[in-house]
């Protein structure tokens, strides 16, 4: 026999003694403490085949506030703790584990309360319903919890206590503290009931919280007249705070585990943060645990610039109308309510009332409006806590009016404190990378990291069958240059033709990079020996056309020349490529500058003229 078996055997003879009366009354604070422990210490078992029940990873969801005064109770429905009951357009998967662990609980602490009932309906002769009201929504409205009673008389499970509905009313009163009824008229009906059974007499105490707030009732009634006593009475206050306090302790030894639970998930997402060094990595981090967590109707992740501290972008944005912010741009300037959260970088939280018609701009007056949009939260992420302004900030918008619960927003909080941290480690480590890859007059990939890209490249066009073509280009007669105007014009020249070839490529496909002093190197991916040509083409026309003030009457004009070599799938060598890239080019500055040379496999010592 367990542990827990023996406490119910024992609280059950404390009970049966205790309703002797007479000084076996002092037994029952024992029978209720025998009880509860029993109840506690019952084991757990877990579905076929396992030893123990496993423990749910169970990521944040908000837990609504019960309508009492400080302390909260369990409602019949737990699904009504929740946040995401009215469906929105995220909807993280915690919330089903969260629900399994409130129905867990919600299930346990009936079956333990429907023991009680049913010990009080064995113990006291004559009983027919023992029923337990507890708050619903309002704290002046009071709903059905649990009973037990005969079959033939039906409990109406959807009934409704509030302070003027009938007998059981007078319990909202603080001056009535028991009701004691032995003889009730046949007009008297009690508005649980779905039939009218001749009750006689009726027995209520009221349930009340740690703060001594009425927060229920339990009732017993009977068809037998004077079926109860002032003994009665007493017997049930002591088991009304039992149940009370197994409602309080159920409720809180669930919103706990699920606590801890939100706490596991939240370090092991801080985990994450440090085994990344890469900012588009920390950014998934944070849109990962938002997605997971919390749910929205839509989510925006702000980003300022790192080389204008005065401006920035929407780096994600996922629900409504998240096409009209993506990649959005804003200034700390702008009047948008996100922007005024990061320029402070404090959080800002917003309840629109349902029916307001003045639309408060989320970065500023050129977005899309949406006046569903109800509730705001947003929570600015700095890489100091001191800092005057925010670097990113997490923007949730719902379209609920019931606002995002404090201990969501303590995490999410906590979760932004160390994003930050990390947000700022991973900036340093790419700024550092860069200026170990890229030449720091340009900002261009540097020789080094060119050939580690171009070897990438190849890998991708050997798997995709398609060619890279190479051109290798150096300013002509930049020498006379650097002797006629100096070292700083010199400089502009390299850095405005390096924003040339920039804008002549696809940024976002092909290869740019400062070879040497004056020598630049392109890697144009997936094209073919025409679309080569007519790249550097356009590139040598547009250095042509550039104009430099070098403070005289005429301005600098300067050209390029160029050598191009085509790599099909059957050439692997890339550095030979370069190489012949080069002769190409060394052809073309012979042959007269300002011109573009293709080398030919065929015969490698005619380039061809383009």
């Amino acid at each position: 026999m367990s542990v827990a078996e023996i406490m119910f055997v024992v609280a059950g003879l404390l009970l049966g003694l205790a309703f002797r009366g007479g000084t076996f009354l002092f037994l029952i604070p024992f029978a209720i403490v025998a009880f509860v422990l029993a109840w506690l210490n019952r084991p757990r078992l877990a579905g076929p085949g396992s030893q123990a029940a496993p423990t749910a990873n169970i990521p944040i969801i908000t837990i609504g506030s019960r309508a009492t005064n400080s302390n909260p109770v369990v409602a019949p429905d737990l699904r009504s703790e929740f946040r995401n009951e009215h469906g929105m357009a995220n909807e993280p998967e915690a919330a089903l584990k969260v629900s399994q662990v409130w129905a867990r609980a919600n299930a346990d602490i009936n079956r333990a309360m429907t023991d009680m009932l049913c010990s009080l309906k064995i113990i006291i002769p004559n009983v027919n319903t023992a029923i337990v009201f507890t708050q619903q929504v309002s704290p002046k409205e009071w709903g059905v919890r649990n009973y037990v009673n005969d079959k033939e008389m039906s409990v109406n499970p959807s009934a409704r206590i509030s302070e003027n509905s009938g007998l059981l009313s007078q319990m909202f009163r603080a001056g009535v503290n028991r009701i004691l009824e032995g003889d009730l008229p046949s007009s008297k009906i009690l508005s649980y009931y779905l039939d009218n059974p001749s009750v006689k007499s009726v027995v209520a105490v009221p349930l009340t919280d740690h703060s001594n707030n009425r927060v229920g009732v339990l009732v017993v009634d009977s068809t037998h007249p004077n079926n109860f006593t002032d003994r009665t009475v007493q017997a049930l206050v002591y088991i009304a705070k039992a149940i009370s306090m197994l409602d309080y302790k159920g409720f809180y030894s669930a919103q706990k585990h699920i606590a801890l639970q939100q706490y596991a998930g939240l370090y092991n997402y801080q985990r994450k943060f440090f085994q990344t060094m890469s900012v588009k990595d920390i950014y998934k981090q944070i849109i990962n645990y938002v997605k997971d967590n919390v749910a929205y109707d839509r989510l925006t992740i702000l980003a300022m610039n790192k080389v204008n501290e005065n401006a920035g972008r929407v780096v994600f944005c996922d629900g409504v109308d998240s096409s009209q912010f993506l990649e959005k741009r804003f200034t700390l300037s702008d009047k948008g309510i996100f922007v005024l959260a990061m320029m402070r970088n404090r959080p800002v939280e917003r309840n629109f009332a349902p029916g307001y018609n003045e639309y408060v701009p989320r970065l500023n007056d050129n977005e899309k409006r949406n006046l569903d949009l109800r509730q705001l939260f947003v929570m600015p992420v700095a890489t100091e806590s001191d800092a005057a302004t925010a670097d990113l900030a997490i923007c949730l918008e719902s379209s609920s009016s019931r606002p995002y619960s404090e201990h969501e927003k303590e995490l999410l909080k906590a979760f932004a404190g160390v994003a930050g941290f990390a947000y700022d480690r991973a900036r340093k480590f790419e700024y550092g990378r860069d200026l170990a890859m890229r030449d720091g007059l340009t900002g261009l990939i540097n020789h080094r990291t060119l050939h580690e890209s171009l070897r990438s490249e190849k890998v991708r066009a050997d798997r995709k069958k398609y060619n890279i073509g190479v051109l290798m280009m150096d300013i002509d007669h930049f020498k006379h240059v650097n002797d006629t105007y100096g070292h700083p014009i010199g400089d502009v020249v390299i850095k405005g033709i390096a924003d040339t070839i920039s804008g002549e490529i696809r940024k976002e496909i092909d290869v740019v990079a400062r070879y040497g002093g004056e020598e630049f190197v392109v890697g144009l991916i997936e094209t073919t020996a025409e679309g080569m040509v007519e790249t550097a083409e356009r590139i040598r026309k547009a250095v042509q056309k550039l104009t430099f003030d070098v403070h005289q009457s005429e301005p600098l004009k300067v050209t390029v020349s160029i050598g191009a070599f085509l790599v099909t799938p059957e050439f692997q060598d890339m550095k030979k490529a370069v190489n012949n890239a080069d002769q190409a080019l060394y052809r073309a500055k012979e042959g007269g500058r300002n011109q573009v040379i293709r080398y030919q496999l065929e015969d490698d010592s005619a380039p061809e003229k383009v």
